[in-house]
């Protein structure tokens, strides 16, 4: 009788019902795809530029037990380290690192994607990975040993484990808790933490506030979920910081201090113009040469919002059917307009228990109708999929956009993981649109987005050679101060020191700056005992401590003018 009552309604809209199967694996197929195609470009990433970055290099020497610790600051956190420790046990090569890191980027991509099948219609976390991985800083980043990437895949896994977590039941069966999801979110906010803390209590804010304003989301194990899974990513950060930075309120406010002071700065400028190719730009004085790299960026917002308003308005006045299931009988909004749907009218969901029969054993415990709305595709959990990330999406950027006085574009990952799947499903919602007087539009959209893929993969490949230009530059440095005798024990010094003392095996040392761990006077004494290298560049005069020194003429870098390299000559015991 459900069945028959739903599909008067169906004919009462003017809408055809249908009866559908549980969905078969072939979107698994296409997430699947994604992911594979994903980490070949890592690989291809990973052989084509055979070194480490700067900041790699500082991940990588925590674990590499042949070569001395750089200087570990106050922001960074261990997770990569941890991530890394188990290859860098048996090899610190960098292709060997960066194709391992490769290989679990694919992997993890596909990992959350599966989570999100469950949540969103099956075309749209393939297209929303798609988006997601096609960006060049998706690439660049995606094989290296950096954290940004890897909170971005906590997040979007947390946030689909959220949804998951705090799905409604059909009525025929008992309200059961789905503990899974909320294991799963616990350890993507975990993981998150442990790669930047800050970073994942930006991401549990949001879901913390949905999980207490909507009355059905206030589930025990989302609840405890969200501080467990914060507290134990955040635990090896905030023990360091009593270890070795004098305590909690210590270690932030020096992690501020090497932000350049955390206040009210608008950057949207300047991580505009980065998306050009550039790594970092502090500060930002970079000319806006090639502003078609950034329409994307512009068009993202417009997107998301269109998602969220075609979500929430998807629904009948009086309670009627509409596009994401049975309204309220009284037409009143929702508490943010999250609240989930009932999937009992939507179909059987794939991860509740198979049906054994009705009330009386008799057919299937809820009817398999299936209704399709022209203004969007149907979904088990209402709007919460479309409005919950772009939540958490914007909560994610604001720190960065709004508080830091500099611009890195893997900063925005996270927020480019969460945002990608509303704006994934607004375009998939367009192509459902009556088509009769609008396939141009479909061709156009799809024209629009190829182009947009031919100019990410453009950038992604000059950062790629430009990349690989500057480590060649860096190992000539390194093989031009061995050959002068800058060999173990060693200090490098000035200008690349992490990268150059890495590469030649040395320590690195700074007397000022926000990396300094020993003074002029201490550097001076340790040139006297070991050798030392003063690293300088375009022309610049070697520190006091260091112009009696050697002076050594250093092989040309990329964004280097004149390197050169003043060397101690300690004294024969």
């Amino acid at each position: 009788m459900q069945q028959a009552s739903l599909l008067t309604a169906r004919s009462a809209l003017g809408l055809p019902a249908r009866v559908t199967r549980p969905a078969p694996a072939g979107d698994l197929r296409w997430l699947t795809a994604v992911a594979v195609v994903f980490t070949a470009c890592l690989l291809a990433s990973a052989v084509a530029a055979p070194g480490l970055g700067w900041d790699e290099t500082v991940y990588v020497s925590q674990v590499d037990p042949h070569t001395p610790a750089a200087f570990f600051s106050a922001p960074r956190a261990r997770g990569v380290t941890f991530l890394l420790a188990p290859v860098a046990a048996l090899t610190t090569s960098a292709t060997v690192l960066h194709c391992y890191l490769a290989v679990l980027s694919g992997a993890a991509l596909l990992l959350t994607l599966c989570i999100w099948r469950r949540v969103l219609p099956a075309p749209v976390p393939a297209l929303g990975g798609t988006l997601f991985a096609g960006l060049w800083v998706t690439l660049f980043y995606g094989g290296q040993a950096m954290p940004n990437l890897w909170v971005g895949y906590a997040a979007l896994a947390a946030t689909g484990c959220f949804l998951r977590a705090v799905r409604q039941p059909p009525r025929q069966l008992a309200p059961r808790r789905d503990w899974r999801a909320a294991a799963g979110l616990a350890a993507a906010v975990a993981v998150a933490a442990l790669m930047r803390p800050t970073d994942a209590i930006w991401l549990a804010v949001p879901l913390w506030a949905a999980a207490l304003c909507v009355p059905s989301w206030r589930r025990p194990a989302v609840l405890l979920a969200l501080p467990a899974g914060l507290a134990l990513g955040c635990a090896p950060w905030v023990v360091e910081a009593y270890l070795s930075y004098g305590g909690l309120l210590a270690r932030l406010q020096r992690a501020g201090q090497i932000q350049g002071g955390l206040g009210w700065h608008l950057t949207f400028d300047d991580h505009a113009r980065a998306l050009q190719g550039k790594t970092l730009c502090r500060p930002c004085h970079l000319s806006w040469e090639h502003p078609v790299t950034a329409v994307w960026w512009l068009v993202l917002p417009l997107a998301v919002a269109g998602a969220v308003w075609a979500a929430l308005r998807a629904r009948e006045p009086r309670g009627g059917l509409h596009g994401y299931g049975p309204a309220d009988r009284s037409g009143a909004r929702h508490p943010l307009g999250l609240a989930p749907v009932r999937p009992g009218s939507l179909g059987p969901d794939p991860d509740d228990p198979p049906s054994g029969g009705g009330r009386h054993g008799r057919g299937p415990a809820w009817p398999l109708v299936r209704l399709t709305d022209p203004r969007g595709p149907l979904h088990r959990y209402g709007p919460a999929p479309v409005v919950l990330p772009a939540l958490a999406g914007l909560c994610l950027a604001a720190p960065y956009l709004l508080t830091v006085d500099y611009a890195a574009p893997r900063f925005l990952l996270p927020a480019y993981a969460l945002l990608m799947m509303p704006a994934a499903w607004f375009l998939y919602w367009l192509t459902l649109l009556p088509r009769r007087r609008h396939a141009w539009a479909v061709a156009v959209l799809v024209l629009v987005l190829l182009s947009h893929e031919v100019i990410q993969l453009t950038v992604w490949h000059t950062m790629v050679r430009s990349t690989a230009r500057a480590q060649a530059g860096i190992e000539r440095v390194a093989t031009a101060l061995r050959a002068v005798g800058v060999r173990p024990p060693c200090v490098v010094s000035g200008e690349e020191a992490v990268r150059v003392a890495y590469r030649a095996g040395c320590a690195s040392r700074q007397p000022d700056g926000h990396d300094a761990s020993i003074t002029p006077a201490g550097l001076a004494r340790l040139g006297a005992r070991r050798p030392v290298a003063v690293v300088v560049a375009g022309g610049r005069r070697p520190p006091a401590y260091a112009r009696g020194w050697r002076r050594v003429t250093l092989p040309p870098v990329p964004g280097f003018e004149r390197p050169a390299a003043y060397v101690s000559s300690p004294r024969k015991r």
